[in-house]
């Protein structure tokens, strides 16, 4: 009999080894949404966060969403930093200041998508230009 109850106990004890536990808290989270110039969502890439005390090691790393969100709560104010990358290269970097944690605060964009366009095509110029003085030059040495 005292084995008996001894090894259910010990069951017992073993099967709350295996349980998984949860709570669900309403909370101030930081929302993060990331999309593609055509408005597609930024779905399931990767993501990594580092928090102001720490820009080495990543706070929170994972996937976006289905929508291209990235969620998390922050526990101290500064300035956060938000990587996210697909596997062909395409991603982010965005800072964003928490002055206070019940608030949120969106640092400006420094990189506009018109400012990308145009410093691209600047330097497709640059590089057809380039190319097209040093041909002229070959051209004008042999006459």
């Amino acid at each position: 009999m005292f084995r008996f109850l001894f090894i259910s106990l010990l069951m017992f004890g073993f099967s709350f080894a295996h349980s998984v536990e949860y709570t669900v808290n309403h909370q101030k989270a930081v929302v993060v949404k990331i999309f593609f110039a055509d408005g597609t969502p930024f779905s399931y890439e990767k993501f990594e966060i580092y928090s102001p005390d720490n820009p080495k090691i990543p706070y929170q790393v994972g996937r976006t969403d289905k929508y291209g969100r990235i969620v998390f709560i922050p526990d101290k104010v500064g300035d956060w930093t938000v990587k996210a990358f697909s596997e062909d290269g395409h991603g982010i970097i965005k800072k964003i200041h928490i002055e206070d944690l019940s608030k949120v605060s969106e640092s400006p964009n420094q990189f506009g998508y018109l400012l990308k366009i145009f410093i691209g095509v600047l330097i497709i110029l640059l590089v057809y230009g380039l190319f097209y003085f040093t041909v002229r030059r070959k051209k004008v040495e042999k006459i």
